[in-house]
């Protein structure tokens, strides 16, 4: 990547975890941790109205929570639209390498990485990556109805599919405690490395290019 970014480590998102939405992320690590199959509703990781949560857990434990539900298992399958009404299936990227981003048009971090998700797109497309920028506007922002996405692209020719994310797969993937988190998924569909919040485009490439040359490991599932 030849773009200069200052920090080393992942940029947090300004949307993740806001102070009304504390209380829904102590609930929403609770059930991480037990691996429940059903995250918290949309309203309530947005509003923070999740009844009888006590204090709200690090960070970190969120993080390690997320981390244990999903990597080293089959991503959750899914069906999404994409921007031109098409369905399309998580499965028919089996084979390739796969990078999920999860992302909405308000979030200055998601912003700040697409130049370089762009760029990833650009470089390993025809080496068996497929970047899936899975778009929750709808569910985070629905009130706007399209048009911040609408702008967004106008802004970013993103290059890649954009899929319109639904409630279903907000939930089936934790209720997306922070935006962006992407999921790099193996060749046979396993979570190998979550990415938590935004992270420069070196962090990516780093950790892709050993998956596309086949000598990516593949994490051992955590235990229960």
């Amino acid at each position: 990547m030849t773009r200069s970014r200052s920090p080393a480590g992942p940029r947090l998102a300004a949307a993740a975890l806001a102070p009304g939405a504390l209380a829904a992320a102590a609930l929403l690590a609770a059930a991480l941790a037990v691996g429940a199959s059903a995250a918290l509703p949309a309203s309530a990781v947005a509003a923070g109205s999740a009844p009888g949560a006590g204090a709200p857990p690090a960070p970190g434990a969120l993080r390690e929570a997320f981390r244990n539900r999903y990597v080293g298992k089959p991503a959750p399958s899914f069906v999404l639209k994409d921007l031109k009404g098409r369905p399309a299936r998580l499965s028919d990227y089996r084979g390739k390498i796969v990078l999920l981003n999860f992302w909405f048009s308000g979030c200055g971090p998601c912003r700040m990485e697409t130049p370089d998700l762009m760029q990833l797109h650009g470089l390993y497309k025809e080496k068996g990556l497929a970047v899936l920028g899975i778009n929750l506007d709808a569910v985070m922002i629905p009130q706007e109805q399209g048009r911040m996405l609408k702008a967004f692209l106008s802004e970013f020719p993103v290059p890649y599919p954009v899929l319109l994310g639904d409630a279903k797969v907000y939930q089936d993937y934790g209720g997306v405690p922070v935006q962006p988190i992407s999921f790099l998924l193996d060749r046979d569909g396993v979570v190998v490395r979550l990415f938590w919040g935004a992270f420069p485009g070196a962090a990516y490439d780093r950790a892709i290019r050993p998956y596309l040359a086949g000598r990516g490991e593949r994490p051992p599932a955590p235990g229960p």
